[in-house]
């Protein structure tokens, strides 16, 4: 038994050295069970820190530690890149023809009844490391959310979170309710960004007419010929303009200031008579802030935004109170109670969603 148990070490390390050997001559022949270290994405975990993962694709990607234990690689390398240039090319041959594009997500915003609609942010929290989101997915579709937001700008792996979206939100095709819509945010200022999202399978990309300068417009135009619906994120009534110009009727108010909460709604509240009649105009509200932003998002139903977005209201999905907590803030902004209650129930309700990631506080802004 001794013999044969050596015979199986010595087998073993034998193999083991053969796959080494052979990966480092040829760094792109895979092995079942095995992904050589610099391995085009196969959507695998590899056990060391790879080429592969230290060079994952993200539009205007922060770069930040991997997670520990392995690396899985990027969504964004598993895309077709043949099917990101087929697009690309079909936004070229359109040249300065206009295309009217999707109006899925504006009918879904802006009720004939007047009545305001609601969307959520995702965005996981720095340090935190990339896990399920389905279960949050269904949560914010259950929550009657008219809008998903997906930020992928944390680190490389933001994108795998894009993809847990979309992927759950197909699984709603055909029942009731139907998916939510999903938009990328993901600092997009190239026309092959706007094609990578489209090929993702995102029903809206997210464009600052701010960061993107001069492109945004082209950009806009980009995503109406793909068939996805820009939200143009504006700071300013020249921004208004120059989106609504480009065809986007997604009219995002979302500023990067660091001001007090107070002061940009008052902001966002001046600046909603710049918003033609004809789109959707969209105001952004910090999340998980324990009532504030109830106050704040009924502010901005008063100056008669069609929706308000919940900026990082989500952070981390791996406790079932950010789920809970997302449900209880929308379902209160659709109750017909008096602003003051929704308020106050809000305030009292801090000890339920105690998690570990709380309500968030006043230091982060929209």
């Amino acid at each position: 038994t001794m013999v044969s148990s050596r015979r199986l070490c010595v087998v073993l390390a034998a193999t083991a050295s053969l796959l080494c050997a052979s990966a480092t001559s040829s760094p792109h022949r895979g092995f079942t069970c095995f992904v050589p270290a610099a391995a085009p994405g196969l959507g695998l975990r590899s056990s060391q820190r790879s080429a592969a993962c230290s060079s994952a694709w993200g539009p205007g990607v922060a770069r930040a530690r991997g997670r520990s234990g392995g690396c899985l690689l990027g969504v964004g390398m598993a895309v077709d890149q043949a099917k990101v240039d087929t697009l690309v090319k079909k936004v070229q041959d359109a040249g300065e023809v206009s295309a009217k594009g999707s109006s899925k997500i504006a009918k879904a915003l802006k009720k004939a009844s007047g009545t305001p609609t609601f969307g959520v942010e995702f965005l996981r929290e720095e340090g935190v490391e990339p896990h399920k989101l389905e279960g949050a997915s269904l949560a914010i579709r259950r929550g009657k959310a008219s809008l998903i937001v997906v930020d992928t700008t944390v680190d490389e792996h933001g994108v795998e979170d894009l993809e847990q979206f979309v992927k759950e939100q197909a699984t709603a095709k055909g029942n009731f309710p139907g998916p939510t819509p999903v938009a990328w945010r993901g600092n997009i200022k190239t026309v092959e960004d706007v094609a990578r999202a489209a090929a993702t399978g995102c029903d809206a990309v997210a464009i600052s007419m701010q960061d993107s300068g001069e492109t945004g417009k082209e950009l806009i135009k980009a995503a109406l010929v793909l068939g996805i619906e820009p939200l143009a994120e504006v700071q300013d009534k020249d921004e208004v303009e120059s989106a609504v110009e480009a065809g986007a009727k997604l009219i995002q108010v979302r500023f990067a200031s660091t001001a007090v909460d107070s002061f940009k709604a008052f902001a966002a509240v001046s600046l909603r008579k710049d918003i033609p009649d004809d789109c959707v105009a969209i105001a952004t509200v910090q999340g998980r802030q324990g009532g504030p932003e109830i106050q704040y998002a009924g502010q901005m139903t008063g100056a008669k935004y069609n929706t308000v977005v919940f900026s990082s209201m989500m952070n981390d999905c791996r406790n079932v109170n950010n789920e809970r907590y997302v449900a209880y803030v929308i379902s209160l902004m659709l109750s017909k109670k008096s602003q003051k209650l929704k308020i106050n129930e809000a305030k009292a309700s801090r000890d339920v969603f105690s998690a570990p990631q709380g309500w968030g506080d006043s230091s982060t802004h929209v």
